[in-house]
């Protein structure tokens, strides 16, 4: 079958069994793995063309918002169970179990939280609106409804009584009795003033918030002061910002405008009338800066910025308010990311991820270790041909690098100890919170060193990192991982204050050591849901769970050879260990790879032929033996694992600026 057939036969098969419309159905059809992931939910609670419409509509949005599979299931049960009857009530459960941070779910403040057992029939919110409606004034009921009915919906919403109506009912209400209630009133028209040009402005007009549309005359030759930087600023003194409205409140007389730029925020006062504006605005302002404690809230300082003259540089569509929001999906946000960029924690994870590579670098250059650039179009495997991306270059195979190692070897010999920070491509077909298929591969490279000269190298860097990070952006790391501040009131830029702070020296765990403990304490291997035996690959989940019971850093070490790649040193104490180490995280698992590598030019061609590797393909990388070899290691470092290891983010996609992963690649 064709790939349009199989698209055809998958949107015929989404719009008889989930209901979706032609687009939705189409859309979602050109991703398999997502249909047979919705389909085995529907499967799973035995919901099929005959299934009510409504219990369908509810099961996909279950599907599409929430993020664990177990908080997916339990509320797909409340929902088959009838307990989660509206969609209301569906939509308040996916925002309780998205907001928990473990598996657990308490039914009880569930229930609480979502109406469960509240049932509201047409004629009883026919009455409650009913009710509502005889408390606004007919004239300004007929001029909200003439404007546009859904301002109304939406007023009637907020009724506590009305929380768990169904919208549709409400909507009904109010078509049956707005009519009846409105009917006969004339909306009063005040007359225009006219006033002279030259007349004074009398005292009860609103006085105007200076504006100006030339937005470079507003700075009167003063220049642009980064917001960040506000606060090394006299209170009093004259400045002049550019920004985006972060969030804008406008009143009759004055508006409140929280002003964005890349290095901050603060709260400006507009001092009269402006003409309305949107969020996202983007808004040249001259003011004066004053102290306002009361002004202080997540990342801005205690001050304020009192408008003097504003020009608006760029407006912002008013839709800006519903392209996303806290009901949006994981989709729709991924989506929207250039918009979800703009968000406070999404920008401060974006920080955070600078931070982490500024340190990390300064730390090699203080070190005196030479960056270089590796190319990630190759010719050769690193890590295993499951996971190459192959492309036709010039005629010729190619493939998108998997590591960078190879070729940063090659520099060892010239340049001594060598680093890279480049992207690095793994074809994996998974779409776990761990996995990319483009990530931010640091890479390290030691021209000469010990196993543990290696181990030590990369304790001292991971401590060193987080202590800088901390120093630099700890309110950022504060804001995003709250959790983890031992003392909220204390020094958010004390890394004593973190829990994550790591505690040296590093646990040092055998792999035949981590299979015992696993066996011990009840981690079984999810594949044989039985106890590890020795040569098993300690997967993701298990690894997790061992690393949580420990409850700090672990350098899980000397694998098996045959589990590891061709070019690992074999561990000279037993030939058929490697000396290699998987750091490990309480919260992440694996965030380092490394080892030491093969330097004997019989060991590495005896390599190749267990492995099935064509030696002449790696001519250049084999020759580093046979011209000088010596012992060397180093290893690699995913950058979207540490951010989310360090701010206890949810997956990975939300650690890199774009995520690429199976089955996205926009925007």
């Amino acid at each position: 079958m064709t790939d349009e057939n199989a698209i055809a036969a998958a949107a015929a098969t989404l719009k008889t069994i989930v209901g979706l419309d032609d687009k939705n159905a189409k859309d979602l059809a050109t991703k398999p793995e997502r249909v047979e992931d919705l389909l085995a939910l529907f499967a799973k609670y035995n919901v099929g063309e005959c299934a009510a419409r409504e219990v369908k509509v509810m099961l996909y949005n279950v599907w599409t918002k929430v993020k664990s599979a177990d908080h997916r299931d339990v509320v797909a049960r409340y929902i088959l169970n009838h307990k989660l009857n509206t969609t209301q009530k569906v939509d308040a459960a996916i925002r309780f179990v998205n907001g928990l941070k473990d598996s657990h779910v308490d039914g009880s403040a569930l229930e609480a939280e979502c109406g469960v057992g509240v049932h509201l029939s047409k004629e009883t919110v026919g009455n409650l609106v009913q009710k509502a409606l005889l408390k606004e004034d007919p004239q300004s009921l007929k001029t909200a409804w003439d404007k546009n009915p859904n301002m109304l919906l939406g007023t009637m919403r907020r009724f506590t009584e009305l929380r768990w109506a169904e919208v549709d009912d409400i909507k009904a209400a109010l078509d049956e009795l707005v009519p009846g209630l409105i009917a006969g009133v004339q909306v009063k028209v005040q007359p225009k003033k006219v006033v002279a040009p030259t007349a004074p402005t009398a005292d009860k007009d609103i006085p105007q918030c200076p504006r100006n549309d030339k937005y470079l005359e507003v700075a009167q030759g003063r220049p642009r002061t980064p917001i960040g930087d506000l606060a090394q600023h006299a209170e009093h003194s004259c400045v002049y910002i550019c920004g985006w409205a972060h969030r804008v409140r406008h009143q009759s007389r004055m508006s409140f405008v929280v002003l964005r730029d890349g290095s901050g925020f603060v709260q400006c006062v507009f001092d009269g009338a402006t003409e309305p504006f949107h969020r996202e605005s983007a808004i040249a302002i001259r003011g004066t800066i004053k102290a306002e404690p009361k002004a202080r809230a997540e990342l801005q300082p205690p001050l304020e910025v009192h408008v003097e003259e504003y020009a608006i540089i760029g407006g912002s569509d008013g839709s800006i308010e519903t392209i996303v929001t806290a009901e949006s999906s994981i989709d729709k946000l991924l989506d929207q990311r250039h918009l979800v960029l703009r968000g406070t924690i999404t920008s401060s994870v974006m920080k955070v991820r600078h931070e982490i590579l500024r340190a990390l670098r300064e730390h090699m250059w203080a070190k005196r270790y030479y960056e270089v650039t590796p190319p990630t179009l190759v010719q050769t495997q690193c890590e295993g041909g499951s996971t190459l991306f192959e492309f036709l270059y010039y005629g010729e195979t190619a493939y998108l690098t998997q590591s960078s190692q190879l070729y940063l070897e090659t520099c060892n010999a010239s340049l001594g100890n060598v680093f890279c920070v480049l992207p690095s491509f793994r074809a994996e077909k998974s779409k776990t919170k761990r996995h990319l298929s483009e990530y931010t591969h640091f890479e390290v490279e030691y021209d000469v060193c010990t196993f543990e000269d290696m181990l030590n190298n990369l304790e001292d860097m991971i401590c060193s990192l987080f202590d800088t990070v901390v120093a630099r952006a700890g309110e950022l790391v504060a804001l995003v991982n709250p959790s983890q501040l031992i003392d909220p009131n204390g020094s958010k830029t004390d890394p004593k204050n973190y829990k994550l702070c790591p505690k040296r020296p590093f646990r040092r765990l055998p792999y035949a050591d981590a299979i015992k403990f696993c066996n011990e304490h009840g981690i079984i291997n999810p594949e044989t849901g039985a106890d590890f035996k020795f040569g098993e690959d300690i997967t993701d989940q298990p690894e997790r769970a061992m690393v949580a019971l420990m409850g700090e850093i672990v350098f899980m070490t000397h694998f098996p050879a045959e589990m590891k790649s061709f070019y690992m040193q074999r561990d000279p104490k037993d030939n058929t260990l490697t000396e290699s180490v998987d750091v490990l995280a309480p919260g992440v698992g694996e965030i380092v790879g490394g080892s030491m590598r093969m330097y004997n030019y019989a060991e590495l061609m005896e390599a190749y032929k267990r492995e099935n590797l064509d030696p002449t393909t790696y001519y250049w990388y084999t020759e580093l033996r046979k011209f000088g070899g010596a012992p060397h290691g180093g290893f690699g470092l995913g950058i979207e694992r540490l951010i989310v290891w360090m701010l206890d983010l949810d997956s990975v996609k939300e650690a890199c600026l774009f995520p690429r992963y199976m089955g996205r690649c926009k925007p």
